[in-house]
């Protein structure tokens, strides 16, 4: 192809693409430097991401969300950034898009390698611990909650260039809470990427507004947007882009790949690339996090700030290491024989111990540059695959690349890293964690979940770095009305489990026998055991949750409360067996029994129709 200014072509979105297809067609006639390719295991790989997408969400795949930084918000199954947009009374919709642009914007620059050993532990009532990237975002969310963003006393929720360019190191130390019994790697480099922000956005007027605020290209975006028949605006993801690349540049650290004097970003020679043309022919580029902040300012724009993107299919995946390591643990990438030699000597270097060995590659070597581009060229074919093995292709259903990678994946890479890789988890999170008993323990079930889970649950942790909080899911038992309902729930465990019992949550419509003070329509219908609760919260109350020894009011035995004999694994079984089986003998709802008892036909069409709910149909 011709290009005659191939340093700005490779900052653009579509060369993204472009390029790493050359490396793909390499692989596809098995001719890349670092790799072979297996193509009879992509079968499986789908097969594999297919499964986690419909245990996740079938049938109702249209709720699942796009790839981006809100989910991370919402890490422990807390809607915060709701909660943040519904304690904003008062407040227009345009200016609810621009805050959630500030805020996403910082969050996303803030999201850099967190390093082994920091956790968040949030404030108030929710006071849960988070670390990585999920972390970051909870503590960049009290960041900007606490205005430390904002130079504007009548608007401490935004953020803006004059609170940028002085913000401290101490400042965003406290805030972040680093310490040096909980270091965050990158502490004044994290400073002074704000304060570049800060600067760059005074500079760019035409982008971020006379006061230098993220949140204001979206007056940007609507003067270059059309109308569209639905009231919206219509804006390109390609203007989007250019905003990013172009308005954000002065942010970036100056890149290791400079052609013709200008620093290319996120771009890197690779091998499989063309060697006997121009220079920039060996480049291929990634634009990752520039990538990360596109996708996750879409979603609140669109939400709130009356726009409709068009040209979202040319953003790609995002090559990182779960969605890179998805492919290489599924036996569909096999590193040469050379380079796993290399990568094992590399290993001995940092001591990394577990029953196979792993190799390892610095950042910025070449295995690792072609590792990405595969990884970007092969979800490309992973999702019209997907699409057909789920038999929603060319239906309203149809899974968009965002939603690949946020329900499949990355949650894919995830979970086969731990089943084939349990015992670097184990030392990994044992090694951070302040409760080495209780985490063992629930690495120990976790990896059993994993082996050899019955059927009809699933359950593991929600975040890496906090092994106290997990999310569950159970199937609606078979030869029951609540068959083929999907039900999402979290676990918290208190720091000294087992020797207490965890706190079960539900996160959808749930039933409980009480459920005519509080539900107006099927749940009043329902009859559980009286001792199997659902709270209006969602919070299971079952034997089992209860605390160890005997019930003081003398409705349960000892040995139907928890004991640190239990586990997990019973506590859902438990769950399970209360939706399979009623007890109207001692039911709470009197007219709820009367219909156990006399109209078996209306409860099973009540509950069937809670379940449709439940699912979104």
């Amino acid at each position: 192809m011709t290009v005659t200014d191939p340093a700005s072509y490779l900052r653009t979105l579509p060369a993204v693409r472009e390029r790493t297809r050359l490396v793909m067609d390499k692989a596809k006639v098995n001719r890349l430097t670092n790799f072979d390719i297996d193509f009879t295991k992509f079968d499986e790989t789908v097969e594999f991401v297919a499964s986690i997408i419909q245990r996740d969400f079938a049938p109702n795949y249209s709720k699942i969300p796009p790839h981006g930084r809100w989910q991370h918000f919402d890490v422990g199954g807390v809607s915060r950034i709701e909660r943040l947009v519904d304690s904003w009374s008062g407040v227009d919709d345009i200016e609810i898009a621009k805050r959630l642009v500030d805020l996403f914007l910082v969050s996303v620059l803030l999201d850099a390698g967190a390093g082994n050993k920091w956790v968040f532990s949030e404030p108030g009532n929710m006071a849960g611990v988070y670390g990585r990237s999920e972390g970051l975002a909870v503590a960049s969310l009290y960041l900007f909650m606490d205005g430390l963003l904002s130079s504007n006393p009548s608007n401490p929720y935004q953020v803006d260039s004059t609170a940028l360019k002085s913000i401290t190191v101490d400042t965003v130390s406290k805030a972040l809470q680093h310490s040096s019994g909980n270091p965050l790697a990158g502490m004044e480099g994290r400073a002074e990427l704000l304060q570049r922000l800060g600067y760059a956005l005074e500079k760019e007027v035409k982008y971020f507004g006379p006061d230098g605020r993220p949140g204001y290209m979206l007056e940007y975006l609507l003067g270059t947007s059309t109308p569209s028949g639905d009231g919206k605006n219509t804006v390109s993801v390609a203007t989007v882009w250019d905003v990013i690349m172009t308005g954000l540049n002065p942010i970036w650290p100056k890149g290791r790949t400079v052609l013709n004097g200008v620093s290319l970003g996120d771009a890197w020679p690779c091998s499989s690339m063309p060697q006997d043309g121009d220079e920039w022919e060996t480049i291929v580029p990634f634009h990752k996090l520039s990538q990360w902040l596109c996708y996750s300012i879409l979603v609140p724009l669109e939400r709130y700030g009356s726009i409709t993107f068009a040209g979202k299919e040319l953003q790609t995946g995002l090559p990182e290491y779960r969605n890179g390591g998805l492919f290489v643990d599924m036996g569909l990438l096999i590193l040469k024989p050379e380079i796993y030699k290399q990568g094992i000597a590399n290993n001995s270097n940092i001591g990394l111990v577990t029953q196979d060995a792993v190799p390892v590659f610095p950042a910025d070597e070449d295995v690792i540059v072609e590792w990405r581009a595969l990884t970007i060229g092969l979800l490309d074919l992973l999702l019209p695959a997907v699409n057909e093995r789920l038999e929603i292709a060319g239906t309203k259903d149809q899974l968009i690349l965002a939603q690949l990678l946020e329900a499949g994946s990355w949650k894919g890479g995830r979970e086969i890293a731990a089943k084939k890789r349990p015992e670097i988890y184990i030392r990994f999170v044992s090694k951070n964690s302040r409760n080495n008993t209780a985490v063992r323990r629930l690495m120990t079930e976790y990896k059993q979940l994993i082996s050899e889970a019955p059927d009809g649950i699933s359950a593991g942790p929600i975040d890496e770095d906090n092994f106290f909080e997990w999310e569950c899911l159970i199937q609606g038992p078979e030869d029951t009305p609540f068959e083929g309902g999907v039900f999402p729930a979290t676990l918290t465990f208190p720091k000294d489990y087992p020797l207490s019992p965890p706190a079960m949550k539900f996160t959808c419509d749930m039933f409980h026998p009480n459920g005519k003070s509080i539900w107006t329509n099927v749940v009043e219908y329902i009859v559980l055991n009286w001792i199997n609760v659902v709270y209006k919260d969602g919070t299971v109350c079952i034997s089992i949750l209860h605390a160890p020894g005997d019930d003081p009011n003398m409705y349960e035995s000892a040995s139907e409360r928890w004991s640190p004999i239990q586990s997990v694994e019973k506590i859902l079984i438990s769950v399970m067996s209360m939706l399979a089986e009623p007890n109207d003998e001692s039911g709470a709802n009197i007219d709820a029994c009367k219909v156990w008892r006399n109209d078996r036909a209306e409860y099973n069409r009540m509950v069937k129709a809670n379940v449709r709910k439940t699912l979104g149909l």
